[in-house]
Order: structure tokens, then sequence, then C-alpha cells
């Protein structure tokens, strides 16, 4: 039995199956072969041909099934283009003609079309090209023995990778999954909140070895609450552990009989508790802990499982279905977030030192207004069938904001024209996650109909800490007086204009800070849904009116330790609260 730890991002314990994922290639060599090699070598590119198809027949198949017809043509496309006979009577030509070993041969059969493409200069052929590597991909793939598909796992896996990106992610069919377990990451890496999105356990900042140590096939169990792993485990573990399993689900059922009690405080406070989601896929479990509604709709996380992006036509579908599925429950959507961690890989962005700070979010959606207004129409097009506000993203600037409520106000004007209904008191929010912005509070607050604070990158920028540098994990705080004393100025800047001001970051879930946050005046929380009834639980037990010694005594206080150490110690001698987040 081989045993690692490592910090649980996302609680509950499984036990499945290893599968290693590593999108490391290993060298690709170029070399010539002897005329005696040419006939095994283009039995090597016949055979890695025809592994290459199976792969893309199997996943064209589960883009039928799953994401519809339209999509799996792409992979019809990729197969005809695998077996285009120009192209490989080319490889096959380098093999016999100049000597090359079929990678070197295919290597130069794609940079020579490159070349050609990039020629050019058509929008066209650069994303033909785009397709042909990924074609060409596949098949070095089956040469190396390199055919892992994050879009194929067994059932019942358990991921084991350096890292995963979004865009992975996206593709991964959450039905086979049970659990990550990630070399690296941070605690609001987006691996991290889509694990705790979806209910499934993880595990982050794993030790190095287990990447070289564990084996596909293995079973693991994976303890997302204390952060162990166990490979190939003992009886005696493995049974306690499946007990341990049958005790949190009867813990669970114990949670879901408070799903249809309000969550309010004992002096009559009503704290809204809505949901965080990236698909559609969630929906259902928001509605299983009746969760307040949506209060952050990650629209980028619909674009990353897709080739292409949506057209306003397929977005307006998926919006209105999120409306119908929440029967007039609130659905709170942001606007298409993409850059820093969440790149579409078939949108070209330029490369930064710094992601973070560069063209991301509003600033992408300024510049792209194409992109920007199909969002946008769409968006007001499905208003009509339910109750839907518009969150704006990565705001730094009044000039900004002023600048993309006048776009949505052109949207709107072309839609009248055009005689399609919309909500025409639709609200539209803020999002506060950059420190100008909520210093500047009291002035945007004038400007709009809500506030939504955007814990994960608030404190990222106001104590320059990356959020995803597991080197720095420790630094990374929700409980910097600094992000806190920003927090309660948002608070109070919004309660000044009476504007909702909520918080859907990470933090919103962090049971410690639950009480300051009630007693600051949050009127609503959104969370991943799996949390939603352990925070109503506490809320059911709190008071605001008592609530403000509480925040008074943070206020003071100057060190994030001192404030945990007393949140947490006001816990467990009041609120019996020792085993939390």
């Amino acid at each position: 039995m081989k045993s690692y730890r490592g910090t649980p991002v996302s609680r509950g314990i499984v036990i499945g199956k290893v599968y290693k994922y590593s999108r490391k290639r290993t060298l690709i060599e170029t070399y010539q072969i002897g005329v005696e090699e040419v006939a095994e070598e283009l039995k090597r590119f016949a055979e890695a041909r025809e592994i290459a198809h199976q792969t893309l027949l199997h996943i064209k198949e589960k883009a039928s099934r799953d994401l519809g017809e339209s999509q799996a043509q792409i992979f019809k496309a990729y197969i005809h283009m695998l077996n285009d006979p120009v192209f490989s009577e080319k490889i096959q030509e380098l093999i016999s003609e100049e000597r090359l070993n079929v990678e070197g041969a295919i290597q130069k059969a794609l940079a020579e079309l490159s070349e050609k493409f990039r020629r050019l200069d058509n929008d066209y052929f650069q994303e033909r090209l785009r397709d042909i590597e990924d074609v060409l991909s596949h098949l070095l793939g089956a040469l190396q023995g390199n055919t892992n598909n994050l879009s194929n796992l067994p059932e019942g896996s358990i991921i084991v990778a350096e890292d995963l990106t979004p865009s992975e992610i996206a593709l991964i069919d959450k039905e086979l999954l049970k659990g990550f377990v990630l070399k690296q990451g941070g605690m609001t890496s987006h691996t991290s909140i889509v694990a705790r999105s979806l209910g499934i356990p993880a595990i982050i900042n794993v030790d190095k070895r287990i990447m070289d140590e564990v084996k596909n096939g293995e079973v693991i169990i994976l303890d997302g609450i204390r952060g162990e792993i166990y490979v190939s485990p003992e009886g005696e573990i493995l049974e306690r552990y499946r007990k341990k399993i049958t005790i949190l689900k009867k813990k669970e059922e114990e949670l879901l009989g408070l799903s249809q009690e309000e969550s309010i405080t004992r002096d009559g406070q009503r704290i809204r508790l809505a949901a965080n989601i990236n698909s559609l896929a969630e929906l259902d479990s928001v509605l299983r802990v009746n969760g307040d509604g949506i209060g952050l709709l990650r629209t980028e996380f619909l674009f990353l499982k897709k080739e292409h992006l949506f057209d306003e036509e397929r977005q307006f579908k998926i919006y209105k279905k999120v409306l119908e599925k929440m029967d007039g429950r609130p659905v709170v959507i942001r606007l298409l977030d993409i850059g820093g961690d969440k790149d579409l890989p078939y949108f070209e962005s330029p490369k930064e030192i710094n992601p973070f700070l560069g063209w991301r979010g509003i600033r992408i959606s300024l510049e792209r207004q194409d992109i920007f207004k199909s969002q946008l129409r769409a968006l007001l097009r499905a208003s009509h069938y339910g109750d839907i506000s518009i969150l704006i993203p990565f705001i730094s600037s009044i000039e900004e904001l002023r600048e993309v409520k006048g776009i949505i106000i052109e949207v709107k004007n072309e839609l009248e024209q055009e005689d399609i209904p919309y909500n025409r008191q639709i609200k539209i929010g803020l999002m506060i996650e950059i420190p100008s912005t909520a210093v500047m509070a009291h002035a945007f607050a004038r400007e709009v109909d809500f506030f939504s604070i955007g814990t994960n990158d608030l404190i990222q920028y106001t104590i320059a800490v990356d959020r995803n540098n597991s080197r720095i994990a420790s630094l990374y705080t929700p409980f910097h007086p600094a992000v806190l004393k920003l927090i309660h100025q948002v608070v109070k800047a919004g309660q000044a204009e009476k504007i909702g001001v909520s918080i859907c970051g990470e933090a919103a879930a962090n049971k410690y800070l639950l009480p300051v946050f009630v007693a600051m005046g949050i009127t609503e929380l959104s969370m991943s849904s799996g949390y939603i009834l352990e925070a109503k639980k506490l809320i059911r037990k709190l008071s605001r009116e008592e609530l403000g010694q509480v925040l008074e005594k943070v206020m003071e206080m100057n060190q994030a330790v001192e404030i945990e150490e007393y949140l947490k110690r006001y816990m467990e001698e009041n609120l019996g609260g020792k085993n939390g987040r």
C-alpha cells in the first residue's frame, strides 16, 4: 500500500480506480532510416492511423450522444482529414523517398502545410490548420502509445495528474468521474471550484512522487476531508473507509431535511442562499437542496466545452433552459469572463507575462464587441422568460462601466427595433473583485442595481498572492484584515444606495466567516450547492444583533491569523462548530 497527503479542496470520500493523465509527450525525434526499415515504418504509420481513426470515431459517437449531431460533425470532419489520401500519400512519400521515420515525416508534412497556410493570411485556413494539428496529435499520440483522453474515462475513475486546465475539465464526463488528485493547484483555482460545484472530492498539492509511483487501474481511496490518499489499500483501511462513506451519506440525508426550511437568523433576518454553477448539469443539485436561485452562472465554462464560440441563438436557448429549470427563482448570469487561467482553445489571445492583470474579462468583451453583443442579445431575449440579472466582471473604473452600460442600451434599442421582447427592467450588477472598484464602491453603487463580491480575485489582488500558486498558498487567506475591511466598505456603500450586496466567491462557504458576513448585512451568499444546507443550518443559529460585537472585534484586529483564531474560538464556544471548513 502507498499513501500520500495533500490539501483537500472539495470535501467527500470516494473509492475508485487510478486514471493517470498527462498532456506531456515524449520528445519526438526526426531521423533518417535505412532502405530495409521503410516497410516497417510504413506499417507503423498504417497501425497508428487505424488507432487514431478508432479514437476519433469513439469521440464522434460520444459527441453525438452528449452534444448533438452538429457537434459530432466536427469529429466526422477530423476522420476525413485523417484518411485524406493526399495527406497520407505525402507522409508515405516522405518515408519511402526521403527515408524519414514516421514521426519525422508527420512533422515535416505539417511544417510544409503550415507554411503554405500562413502565407495565405486567411482566417479560414488558419482555423483549418488548427484542425489538422489536432488530428495529427492523435496520430502522434498513437505512435507513442499515449492515447489518454479525458473525454473517454473508464467508469469510477479518480484522475491523477500534474494539473488540469478548465478546458480539460470541461471535456470530462462527470458521470464517470469520482475525484481529482493533483500535484498542483490552489483552493480557488478553477479546478478546485469546478470540483466543489460538482460535489466531486479533490485533493491538490500532492507529493510529486505520486505520478511516478501509481499505475492505471489501481484501487485508490481519496479522503477529501483529511487530505489523505491510499493506493492499493489493505483490507483494514478499505473497510474503515467504506464505513466512513456510509456515515457521510447518512449525515447528508439528515441535512436534506433542512431543504424546506428558511435560511433565516434567530432575529428574523433572511439571508438568501444561492448557488454558483458552471454547467446545466448542476441545476438538479441546486433544486435538490432547494437553493434560492443561481447567484453566479459562469458562462465561460459553457464555451470551454465546445470547439467554437456559441452563436446568439445557441446561447439564448441555454439561458432560457436555465430559467425554465429554475422555475421563477432568480438567476444571475455573469458575462463571459475568459483570460487569466481560462483560455478558450479556439480563441486567439496574446501570450502575456501576467495574464491575470492583462486582457481578460470585460476588457476582452469591450474589444470584441461582436462576441459581446451576441451574448447580450441572447441574455436580454432570455429575460423575457424568467428572473434574470446580468453581472459584469472585472470592472476597474467608472469609465469602463459606463461604456458597458452604453453598449447594453444599444443592444436594447436593436431588440426594440426588431420587435423582440425582453425585460426592460432587467437588473445590471457589478462584480466587485478589483481593489479599485471596492475602494470606489460608493460611486459604483449609484450606477448599478446590485453588487456581487468575487472574493477569489479580490483576495489575490488585494494581498498580491497568486491564487493558483501552490508555493505561496499559505499566504492566500480570506481572513486578511484588508480584505474584510474592503468587503465591509462595499456592503456599507450598497446599503447607503439601497442596493443588494452578495458574496459569490469561495469565502461565501467559509463557516467561520459566515457570522461576520451576516453581521455586516450581506443579503445573499452564493456558493457551491453542496454547501448550501450546512450554511442554512448555521444561519438559523445566528442573531445579527448579537453578532455586532463580533464584527467590531474583527474590524479592530490587524492580523489574519488573529482573526481566524478568534472566529474559530467563537464558533466552538457559541455554536458548537469544531469540524468545519
